[in-house]
């Protein structure tokens, strides 16, 4: 078989995206687990003529296939021996010791890389660059990914970076990449916090307000003519909290009298808001690259490379806007207060909101996993986030557990539902592939460079959203299909005609070549004291050891097994009757035609087959 045959073949499977998608269906199966032995009893069978509860699938043991599409959901990839360790513990007790691992201080690990780095440069360099750069940002990112076993923070806090959206893209902080990982450390420490506390380090971070442009901004002046900077007040209403319109708890539109969405704010409310984020600046000085500033007075117009992006903003009362400030439900906030009463007093008005349970219900859901959840599943979360069943509200632990083994999420007679399943983040493709098969390197270290690896090809890398409205919006609906179905399809926003090739050739690249080339050397240019990517001697690679043996044992069924295990890891069990014959019979075609066609080709080919296939890019 020639290229021009190989690549029509994965064509076929590429464009099988924009086609009708027929899952397989196991008849013995409920939920996330096996329904053989399993007997349910409910109220109704013990005279009563309703039953009370429902089976939801949670307590059950997954077998593997439920085991894969949990985790899918639920982590940034997963191996074998992981997807095996759902089954024999369930998908309860592997969320408690979730919740209750330890996690990272992602700024520990950016500061350790830091420092790793800068030892390095110096071994070789007298005079090396020290400014903490955001590249060593994304090594800490994929490192955590990789090595920690904190898995599903990892994934919520992934999800939360596209809610509470900052970027690489950010000239305001000299030092961005220190001041980023400290703003995705509040996000990772707050996972399965309280959203309210959540809410209020996002507000009083430097690199937030950096960002949208509420660090230093000034009460009204009236000689000037000048007003309070709106920006953070519309942002942290439309994209953090409520949203445009009212909702229902079921994420449904309120509607007025004339059948018309209900507006959450207008234009008064914004600017009465934006007093509130008045005041906002320098919260304390680098004093590791300035301890010249030690014990000097903080400034209201420091700016640039003396600022420490760990210390919260703090008020400058002197620029906060005086006076009363009426919010959107029309509690006044009375004046005579500090600065940081009135911050405090408009983020509780917004926290309890009756938007934000639902709201917030929506693009967790769509993050973790379906795009178009139902009414039913929104208000099954929305509820948990209103109410705990302990009296708190925005319970985050709570929501994410709720999420995870809702019916709609783990029985499985939604595979086949036409609105179930979400488009795979380019990220997590990428990430899938590297954890799923246990990537190594000669150094043991992962420096990934995603914004020249990813972002060029397939338009995302970690932390480097173009706007604060993310990689996609998740009202994106692709045109001929989704659209005209009233449904979304967020991620397919960034996949089109040219990010589908670069998908193709990168992930064919990664499979067969190296996952990518880690940036573990120095550059011997003096000029330039940095480091640089490895060509040579760090170049990470894949273990497919246990896939190999499956394919060298002799067995005649050796590549149904292949199909098997792959499917599992790659396609949670979802890979089609067609495709796994359109890949077998590539396969034996090849193996018939070509020369020296051994069985690292086989897997390699196999698996690049899997990761193009819908069976795989479309997580259902």
């Amino acid at each position: 078989m020639n290229r021009t045959t190989t690549k029509f073949i994965v064509l076929l499977l590429f464009l099988g995206i924009n086609l009708s998608i027929q899952a397989q269906t196991y008849p013995d199966h409920f939920g996330t687990g096996n329904d053989v032995g399993v007997t349910v009893i409910s109220s109704s069978e013990q005279g009563t003529n309703t039953a009370s509860h429902t089976l939801s699938g949670t307590g059950l043991f997954p077998d593997m296939i439920g085991a894969s599409r949990f985790l899918g959901q639920a982590t940034m990839g997963a191996n074998y021996e992981d997807i095996q360790y759902v089954t024999q513990i369930g998908i309860d007790a592997w969320l408690e010791e979730q919740f209750a691992m330890p996690s990272i201080n992602f700024l520990t690990a950016y500061q350790d890389i830091y420092n790793d780095a800068l030892t390095r440069i110096l071994a070789v360099h007298p005079v090396a660059d020290t400014i903490r750069r955001s590249d060593y940002l994304n090594f800490a990112f994929y490192e955590n990914i990789i090595k920690d076993p904190d898995a599903l923070r990892q994934k919520v806090a992934f999800a939360l970076s596209q809610l509470f959206v900052v970027s690489t893209n950010l000239d305001a902080i000299e030092d961005r990449g220190f001041g980023l990982a400290s703003y995705y450390d509040k996000l990772y420490q707050g996972a399965f916090g309280n959203f309210r506390d959540l809410l209020n380090d996002v507000t009083l971070h430097v690199v937030m307000g950096a960002y949208l442009s509420h660090y230093r901004n000034r009460k009204s002046d009236p000689v000037a003519g000048t007003l309070p900077d709106e920006n953070y007040a519309r942002e942290i209403m439309q994209l953090f909290t409520i949203g445009l319109v009212e909702l229902n708890n079921d994420g449904t539109y309120k509607l007025d009298d004339y059948g018309n969405p209900i507006p959450t704010y207008d234009i008064d409310d914004i600017q009465e808001l934006a007093k509130v984020f008045t005041g906002l600046a320098l919260g304390g000085y680098d004093l590791v690259a300035y301890p010249n500033l030690a014990g000097q007075p903080l400034n209201f117009d420091a700016i640039g490379q003396v600022i420490d992006a760990t210390v919260p903003m703090a008020m400058y009362e002197d620029q906060h806007e005086p006076g009363p400030k009426t919010m959107i439900d029309g509690t006044v906030i009375p004046a005579g207060q500090t600065g940081m009463e009135d911050i405090q007093d408009a983020l509780d008005v917004l926290f309890n909101h009756p938007n934000v349970g639902p709201f917030i219900s929506i693009r967790l859901i769509q993050q973790l996993v379906k795009s178009n959840p139902t009414p039913s599943y929104i208000n099954r979360i929305a509820t948990v986030f209103n109410d705990n069943g302990q009296g708190v509200r925005g319970d985050m632990e709570a929501v994410i557990r709720a999420i995870l083994v809702d019916p709609e999420a783990r029985d499985c007679s939604w595979i086949d539902n036409p609105q179930s399943g979400k488009l795979k983040q380019p990220i997590e493709r990428f990430t899938h592939l590297m954890v799923g098969f246990d990537i190594n390197s000669p150094s043991g270290d992962f420096w990934l460079d995603d914004t020249a690896l990813l972002f060029p090809r397939v338009e995302q890398a970690y932390l480097a959203s173009p706007s604060v409205f993310n990689f996609f919006t998740p009202f994106y609906a692709e045109s001929e299909v989704v659209e005209p179905n009233d449904m979304v399809s967020p991620e397919f926003q960034v996949l089109h005609s040219v990010t589908a090739i670069h998908y193709l050739n990168t992930i064919e690249s990664a499979i067969k070549i190296t996952p990518f080339i880690n940036k573990t050397a120095v550059n011997p240019n003096p000029q330039r004291p940095i480091l640089d990517f490895n060509q040579n001697g760090d170049l990470p690679f894949l273990d497919f050891s246990d896939e190999l043996a499956i394919l060298t044992t002799g067995n005649t069924g050796a590549l149904d097994d292949l199909l098997d295990r792959l499917d599992i890891i790659i396609c949670h069990g979802q890979l089609s009757d067609a495709h796994r014959t359109l890949i077998t019979n590539t396969i034996i075609e090849s193996a018939t035609n070509i020369s020296g066609y051994t069985a690292q080709d086989v897997l390699d080919d196999v698996l690049y087959f899997m990761m193009v296939s819908p069976d795989y890019l479309i997580l259902k």
